[in-house]
């Protein structure tokens, strides 16, 4: 229970991270073994899918790192979600979304690696407004990576899966 409680304390304090388009010196980032992570992003989805069929996630955004030595590190990015034609999805609607998620990274000697595929699992749903919100798992051994998210959605219809998960930089 109590390692529990020290990963939500670590991942939590990844949504504070200071997300700003600072490039710091990439010495900085080299040797490190545990980053918190914050992401703020805003971008829309799309599509209408039962099983069969296309619903479409992409947003931009900027992911801000916090070593446990309190050094910075920030990139913007492109995230994407989706699934094969045929997937574990249920959806129909459009919406746009703002969001913030956190994510903690450990055994990482740099944050880029946590660009990649993560696999997730997600809803939104909204009548003119609502939300949403998502958790994303990436196991690369030795590394280990959590993102957990929130959104505030504009628009009509919902959906809920298990899909892909991509973060790349810009």
């Amino acid at each position: 229970m109590k390692g529990i409680l020290v990963a939500l304390a670590l991942t939590m304090t990844g949504m504070f991270a200071h997300a700003n388009d600072v490039n710091n010196d990439e010495m900085v980032a080299k040797g490190k073994l545990s980053w918190t992570c914050g992401l703020k992003f805003t971008g829309s989805s799309y599509g209408v899918k039962v099983v069969l069929g296309h619903f479409t996630t992409e947003a931009t955004g900027t992911l801000g790192c916090v070593d446990l030595e309190g050094n910075h590190w920030s990139r913007r990015v492109q995230i994407s979600m989706g699934s094969h034609f045929i997937g574990p999805v249920v959806g129909l609607g459009y919406f746009k979304f703002a969001g913030l998620s956190s994510e903690i990274s450990l055994f990482n000697c740099s944050p880029e690696v946590l660009f990649g595929s993560y696999v997730v699992a997600h809803g939104q749903g909204a009548i003119i407004g609502g939300a949403g919100t998502f958790a994303a798992v990436r196991v690369k051994p030795p590394e280990i990576a959590v993102n957990i998210g929130l959104k505030l959605v504009k628009g009509l219809g919902a959906q809920v899966g298990i899909e892909h998960l991509r973060i790349t930089p810009l």
